[in-house]
């Protein structure tokens, strides 16, 4: 499925920008017998409200500061973990490359499907693949977590906090 939005519709006109993205329909997955398609569940974090308002009372300090930002297409950043069940979508027509269609403009496939390599907002599993990115990533640059909190990260050195919850940081 495809959406698109604008972003930033309460502000100036000159702040407007349009953001669309391909989304896995994760509500009408089906398995190679026709039924619904069951997940295991899901293993991700919850995210703490608490750790965001502990980051944000920290960065109000005097001496202090704070900022946040978002991964720009945060989970398409990772592909689907190799304990992914096999996915298999069918395009967007739009998306369909040109080698589908024949030189009269026919398509040369019914319904194709293709294979999902590419995590994909909305698959079942998305948030958890993006989640071990994600804090692969933030490790290798000398965060760790900070004990008890599930979204909560430190830097020794830099004496720097992070808090992540889902794409934003």
């Amino acid at each position: 499925m495809a959406l698109c939005h604008l972003k930033n519709a309460q502000l100036d006109k000159s702040f407007h920008e349009y953001k669309g993205r391909v989304v896995f329909r994760g509500d009408c997955v089906k398995d190679e017998h026709g039924n619904f398609a069951v997940f295991s569940e899901q293993g991700t974090s919850a995210s703490h409200l608490m750790a965001a308002k502990l980051v944000d009372a920290i960065a109000h300090m005097p001496g202090m500061s704070g900022e946040d930002a978002d991964a720009k297409g945060a989970y398409t950043q990772t592909d689907l973990g190799e304990d992914c069940p096999p996915t298999w979508i069918t395009l967007p027509r739009d998306r369909w490359p040109k080698s589908w269609f024949r030189k009269d403009g026919s398509c040369k496939y019914y319904q194709p499907v293709v294979r999902l390599h590419s995590n994909l907002y909305g698959h079942p599993l998305a948030g958890l693949y993006w989640e071990r990115f994600c804090q692969e990533g933030v490790e290798a640059c000398g965060f760790t977590k900070v004990k008890g909190w599930e979204c909560l990260y430190k830097h020794e050195k830099l004496g720097l906090i992070l808090s992540i919850y889902v794409d934003d940081f």
